[in-house]
C-alpha cells in the first residue's frame, strides 16, 4: 500500500538548500539595485500592517499623556484657587485696617474747640438689652478713665462714661431714652435739651415752645451747660418738625451725627480742668 503523502527531500539536504538560497539571495541584494524596488514595495506594503499594528499603542499613549495633562491642570487649578483664597484674605484684612487706620486718624485730628487731653479707645461689646443703649470699651481707671467723661467719634458726640472698671468703663449713647444733653441751635444760639428716644437713629429736642425759630437741617452742638460736654461739640441734626398747637412745646426730632450703630473705636476727652486735678 502506496502512503498518501510521499517522502520529500531528507532534512539535511532541504537545510542545504535554504542556506544555499539565502547565501544567492543576499549576494544578489548586496550587488544588485533592483531589490531595492522590490524592497520599497514590500515596505509600502507592509506600512499600513505595521501602522494598524502600533495604532493601539499611539492611542494608549495619546490617553495617558492626555490624562497625565488633565491631572496636571486639575492639580496646579487647585494650587492657583488655593492661592488666589489666600490672596483675597489678605487683601481683605489689608483693606480693614487701611478702613481702620483712616478712622483713627480721623479721630485724632478731630477739630477739638480747646486743647485737650484725648485717647482713643476700642469698643469691646455692645448692650444686649434693646431697652438700654450702652456700649463697653477697653480703658478704664488704670488710665484715668472717669464717670461723666465725655465722648465723641470723628463726626460728633457718641455719649459719656457712666461706670468705670480697672480697666473697662461703660459709655451709655446720647440715644438712650434716660439721656439728656443741653444744647444750641448753631444757626441762631438758641438753647435747649436733646434726650434719647430709645431709637438709635432719633432723639427728641424739647422744651422750645411753640414760634421758636428752628428749622428742619438745622445742627445741634453742645452748649458747654451742665460742665460734661465742652461747648461747641456737634450732636445732632434735625429732621423733623410737629408744630402741634395742643401741646405746650414743638415736637422737634433730630439724627445722631456720630454713627452709633457703627461705632468701632471712639475718642475720650479731658477737659483742663480734669487735667489738673489729675495732677
Amino acid at each position: 500500500m502506496n502512503p498518501i503523502f510521499g517522502a520529500g527531500p531528507s532534512l539535511p539536504l532541504r537545510f542545504s538548500l535554504a542556506l544555499v538560497i539565502s547565501f544567492v539571495t543576499i549576494t544578489y541584494d548586496v550587488y544588485t539595485d533592483s531589490s531595492k524596488q522590490i524592497r520599497s514595495y514590500l515596505n509600502t506594503l507592509v506600512s499600513p500592517v505595521i501602522y494598524l499594528a502600533n495604532l493601539p499603542q499611539q492611542a494608549l499613549d495619546a490617553t495617558s499623556k492626555y490624562a497625565a495633562s488633565k491631572q496636571a491642570l486639575l492639580d496646579e487649578n487647585e494650587i492657583l484657587r488655593e492661592l488666589q483664597l489666600m490672596q483675597n484674605e489678605k487683601l481683605q484684612r489689608y483693606n480693614m485696617l487701611m478702613s481702620e487706620n483712616a478712622k483713627l486718624r480721623a479721630l485724632l485730628q478731630t477739630n477739638l474747640r480747646i486743647e485737650v487731653k484725648k485717647s482713643v479707645a476700642e469698643i469691646m461689646a455692645v448692650a444686649s438689652n434693646p431697652f438700654s443703649q450702652n456700649v463697653m470699651i477697653d480703658k478704664g481707671s488704670s488710665q484715668k478713665v472717669y464717670e461723666s467723661q465725655p465722648v465723641l467719634d470723628d463726626l460728633g458726640v457718641v455719649g459719656q462714661i457712666v461706670n468705670v472698671a480697672n480697666t473697662t468703663s461703660r459709655v451709655i449713647l446720647i440715644t438712650d431714652q434716660t439721656h439728656s444733653i443741653p444744647i444750641r441751635i448753631a444757626r441762631n444760639d438758641v438753647r435747649g435739651i436733646l434726650s434719647g428716644t430709645g431709637d438709635i437713629n432719633k432723639m427728641s429736642l424739647i422744651n422750645l415752645p411753640h414760634g421758636t425759630d428752628v428749622k428742619v437741617g438745622d445742627s445741634l452742638i453742645t452748649s458747654g451747660l451742665g460742665e460734661i460736654f465742652p461747648d461747641g461739640y456737634p450732636v445732632a441734626k434735625v429732621i423733623e418738625i410737629y408744630p402741634d398747637e395742643s401741646q405746650p412745646f414743638m415736637n422737634i426730632i433730630a439724627e445722631p451725627v456720630a454713627r452709633l450703630d457703627r461705632l468701632k473705636h471712639v475718642l475720650l476727652l479731658w477737659p483742663q480742668d480734669k487735667i489738673g486735678r489729675d495732677k
